[in-house]
């Protein structure tokens, strides 16, 4: 990379060169090499949208083990397992239909609520 921005240091006619071949997409002349303009856009849009494909995993697993650390502070394993359950739409036996009333349901009740929520980011900000 330093050499290459050495090179434009000492010859910034070139530099006009390059960026007008670009913008034209015509193939240009670089280091005694050929280079086709339209090919070296497509690699460098091959470049960044994999880079930005990597940053939205990495994102969405952040997310994923910020959100698992949240229910496991709040909810047991087996009340985690229930509220999944439950959110992804699965059916629950009636065992873990009567557990999840009398004890995930009040939970859950109690994280939905909005003034609940206030007064938690209150508290938190002190």
């Amino acid at each position: 990379m330093k050499q290459l921005r050495g090179s434009f240091d000492h010859d910034p006619a070139q530099l006009k060169r390059l960026k007008a071949s670009l913008t034209n997409d015509e193939s240009f002349s670089f280091a005694g090499r050929e280079f086709q303009a339209s090919r070296l856009k497509v690699m460098f849009e091959m470049y960044f949208e994999k880079d930005a494909e990597k940053s939205r995993q990495r994102k969405d697993a952040y997310e994923e083990l910020s959100l698992d650390y949240a229910l496991s502070q709040v909810f047991s394993p087996k009340q985690k397992e229930l509220f999944r359950k439950k959110l992804d739409g699965r059916p629950l036996n009636k065992t873990e239909r009567e557990y999840y009333s009398r004890a995930v349901k009040k939970k859950v009740a109690a994280l939905a609520n909005v003034e609940l929520h206030r007064l938690s980011r209150m508290v938190l900000e002190l």
